[in-house]
């Protein structure tokens, strides 16, 4: 497909990103540190979805503790372009053309950059997961 002058695909649209590691979920005895996914829609309003463990959603490693250490993805939808089922409490790709592409497409990019953040912060620890969350 052609793109614009700008490099923007057509149906592109905006979407922001937020991660980091939640020291209040590092230090509870009785909670995941796993990497957990949030995402928030403008089109609704509030938290449309969470998964506790989203490694494998994202194509991460979920073996041993890597990406864990209280790692927070917050997805805001500030567009409202995220396709919603019909109650609006949960993302429903298969209700656009092209669903399970955009999906994975969007999974693989999150996963990516999570993927960068986790490990940015991991080297500037030596590569140290207990001084990771220490810090």
């Amino acid at each position: 497909q052609k793109m614009d002058a700008t490099g923007e695909h057509p149906s592109s649209y905006e979407l922001r990103v937020f991660i980091g590691f939640d020291g209040l979920r590092i230090t509870d005895s009785c909670g995941g540190k796993e990497g957990s996914l949030y995402v928030y829609s403008r089109q609704s309003g509030r938290l449309i979805s969470h998964h506790p463990d989203a490694r494998t959603r994202l194509g991460l490693s979920a073996g041993g503790s890597t990406f864990c250490q209280g790692l927070t993805i917050i997805i805001d939808d500030i567009g409202g372009n995220l396709p919603l089922n019909p109650t609006k409490q949960e993302v429903a790709f298969g209700e656009e053309d092209n669903g399970a592409m955009h999906e994975e497409n969007l999974m693989a990019w999150i996963g990516s950059v999570t993927h960068f953040f986790y490990h940015f912060h991991l080297k500037k620890c030596n590569d140290k997961k207990t001084v990771l969350t220490t810090k």
